[in-house]
């Protein structure tokens, strides 16, 4: 790289600087002991161990009729208290997070993005990039996102913490590409005499000259290797056309894509912010394929590529307990075929003190070598990540708890209680049976079933323990009431106020998290995309800076809006109470729709609602073109109740006072003069008519001046 000085690797913890300075070499070996202390040291293994055996219901011994069974008990021991006694799977934590994953993935869809200028001299610009984020976000990733927004809520209350890597994502294709000898000889006769492509016809006729003309053929398409141009060289000389596969632009966009803490994110345990972090690491699993394609793609180092190849199978990480569900040891997902790569973000100082962020791509498995080492050139200046907390409730980000951390026992105490009612009933439908030691044991119990006996009372069922199965279903409710509370459930045991506070702070966090996301969206956007398809998406020409400085981006969702009845009548109280009263024009009517048609269908409102902007743009062009069609003696369009006929009525008269011609044939075309006429006595009947429903419903006109005069 350009930038050489010194190298401290980020093990040095005695240099005194807070940040390393970069070199031409990154410390791989130093990178790799840190990401062993990032995501295997301090018992991560057992903590995630723990947390989805609760969440997936997992243990020791289990069958899959539910039942417990010597056979499958571990180290030989018996099933307790007997073999088929119950053993049933109580998914209490799994309840809790897909509920909690509910609320998470509604308010995500549901919410209002917004992007707002920072100074004034942005106004114009935000309305564009409003634009463009609402394009990105419903074309170019929504189908990444319905897919990374829930698997990232799953992270999230599963883990108790989880992110995302925000990149911009650049994929190369091939397609077909016929090359002839007559293209070829065009080229030849159009390029200056002496030249190497002028010899074109020349090499092309001399056998020994089948080496050259594949280098030329190798400087025209660059990703042409040395054996496909001899190939070609060879079909042009026997069929007078050869087939090349050229490169092409298939991908160019923003990604997201949610990371599982410690498997496929980590960073050094005392991290509190992740733009704090000293190193932050993204593990991939890659296929063979996948390694080389990055050698031709992003130049990775291809001996390194051939060496991490070769450790396929072997990793790094805690354990592939994560790709172990449903029972235990019945692992339905591998990697056994799989690469693991590395990749290391530093924020670091060049040698002039400039900071920036710099990865290292590399295996843990492969000595000191890495697959590539460059600085990351995202104008954001940031970690290309975000993290998410489920709580706060200490300055790491590690110490956020799961739900099934939190209500493990409690889950366990309902199992246990379960388990007890199934076990009490089978004991009170069948009894155990008292006989004489003498009769051994022959008998066989079943309805209808005759039991012969030598004297009257010598067999009878043993009396169960006294037990109330009320007192377990009593316990079994106050524990699912306790649930419900803590995480704001909205059931009939926990008030309203209650779930609405607790599940808006929730909401508040969870939206926090995606407006830092989409900050990194939007100015990647912002740099990536030119000029032309910038007006392209956005029908603007207004040029946008690319400094995210100039623009706020913000996530809201008001949790009440997922009660359907309140969001009726909250409209109903804003349209029959509120806009009565606004005589000046307080109320900003275009948002008041877009916040109700988002209420009622957010779908339809992506599909229906127009920025101001171009909505304005739209009826002043219908306005001009109805005024033309008048002007040509065409009837006038006539609208009843029109909402919007105050501003049609503005519009038409901003376009005769503007246009000589319209004016002139208003006072010498009769038709057109009785059309205009009619236009506009439409427009204002629909104005008065508004006006007479506000009367109507307050019993004067709030617009009325002194005298009588409105």
């Amino acid at each position: 790289m350009e930038n050489e000085i010194r190298y401290k690797s980020i093990g040095d913890r005695n240099s005194g600087d807070s940040m390393a300075h970069v070199g031409t070499e990154p410390n791989v070996t130093a990178l790799t002991q840190e990401l062993r202390r990032a995501a295997t040291d301090y018992g991560i293994g057992s903590r995630v161990e723990r947390v989805e055996n609760t969440r997936y219901c997992r243990w020791a011994g289990q069958s899959e009729d539910g039942k417990k069974w010597s056979d499958n008990q571990p180290h030989g021991k018996s099933a307790f208290p007997w073999d088929g006694a119950s053993d049933t799977r109580i998914p209490l934590a799994d309840e809790v997070v897909n509920g909690l994953v509910d609320v998470c993935s509604t308010a995500f869809w549901r919410s209002m993005l917004r992007v707002a200028p920072t100074n004034v001299r942005s106004i114009d610009t935000a309305v564009t990039a409003h634009s463009l984020m609402d394009w990105v976000m419903n074309n170019r990733m929504y189908t990444d996102m319905t897919r990374e927004v829930e698997l990232l809520s799953q992270y999230l209350w599963t883990y108790g913490w989880a992110g995302v890597h925000v990149s911009w994502q650049q994929e190369i294709g091939q397609k077909e590409q016929y090359v002839t000898v007559e293209q070829l000889m065009a080229i030849a006769a159009q390029s200056p005499q002496g030249s190497v492509l002028a010899d074109l016809p020349n090499l092309l006729a001399n056998p020994e000259a089948t080496d050259q003309l594949a280098e030329l053929l190798m400087a025209a398409f660059p990703n042409l290797k040395k054996r496909k141009a001899l190939e070609c060289v060879k079909d042009l000389r026997e069929e007078g056309e050869c087939e090349i596969y050229v490169p092409t632009l298939v991908k160019n966009a923003p990604s997201i894509a949610a990371l599982a803490p410690w498997d496929e994110l980590a960073f050094p345990p005392e991290t509190v912010d992740i733009q704090s972090a000293r190193v932050v690491f993204r593990r991939c699993y890659m296929t063979e394929v996948d390694v080389m394609q990055h050698v031709d793609t992003d130049e990775w180092d291809e001996e390194w590529a051939k060496e991490a190849i070769a450790t396929r199978g072997k990793f790094s990480n805690f354990s592939d307990f994560t790709y172990t569900l449903g029972l235990t040891n019945n692992a339905l997902l591998s990697r056994e075929n799989l690469v693991e790569v590395v990749y290391a973000y530093q924020k670091a100082l060049n040698e002039d003190g400039v900071p920036g962020v710099y990865c290292t791509v590399f295996c843990p498995q492969v000595g000191g070598s890495w697959g590539k080492f460059e600085l990351i050139d995202y104008e954001h200046g940031q970690y290309p990540f975000v993290v998410w907390r489920s709580e706060m409730i200490h300055r790491k980000i590690a110490e956020s708890r799961g739900v099934p951390e939190i209500c493990s026992t409690w889950q366990n105490e309902i199992k246990a209680q379960r388990d007890s009612i199934f076990d009490y009933t089978s004991l009170s439908t069948i009894p155990p049976i008292q006989v004489p030691k003498t009769r051994g044991g022959n008998l066989r119990l079943g309805p209808a079933v005759q039991i012969p006996v030598l004297r009257p009372g010598e067999i009878s069922f043993m009396q169960p323990p006294a037990r109330e199965p009320g007192t377990a279903f009593n316990l079994i409710a106050a524990i699912e009431a306790q649930t419900d509370r803590y995480f704001g459930r909205p059931t009939e045991k926990v008030p309203p106020a209650v779930t609405q506070m607790r599940q808006q702070r929730i909401v508040n966090n969870w939206l926090h998290g995606w407006t830092d996301a989409f900050r990194q969206v939007l100015s990647l956007t912002l740099q990536y995309v030119g000029p032309e398809e910038l007006v392209r998406i956005t029908g603007s020409p207004a040029q946008l800076s690319t400094n995210i400085q100039d623009f706020d981006v913000t996530l809201k969702f008001d949790v009440r809006e997922l009660n359907t009845d309140l969001v009726t009548e909250k409209l109903k109280a804003l349209a029959t109470l509120v806009l009565p009263l606004d005589s000046v024009g307080v109320v900003d009517r275009t948002k008041l729709v877009g916040l109700a048609l988002r209420a009622v269908d957010p779908t339809l409102a992506n599909e229906l609602i127009m920025q101001t902007g171009p909505a304005s743009q739209k009826m002043f062009d219908e306005t001009n073109d109805e005024l033309g069609l008048m002007s040509l003696g065409n009837p006038p369009k006539l609208r009843e109740n029109d909402p919007t006929a105050q501003a049609r009525l503005n519009f038409a008269q901003q376009i005769l006072q503007a246009n000589p011609k319209y004016q002139q044939q208003a006072q010498a075309d009769p038709l057109f003069q009785a059309n205009l006429q009619k236009y506009v006595e439409n427009l204002q009947f629909s104005i008065q008519q508004q006006q007479n429903a506000v009367t109507g419903r307050l019993g004067v006109n709030p617009n009325a001046q002194p005298g009588g005069q409105s």
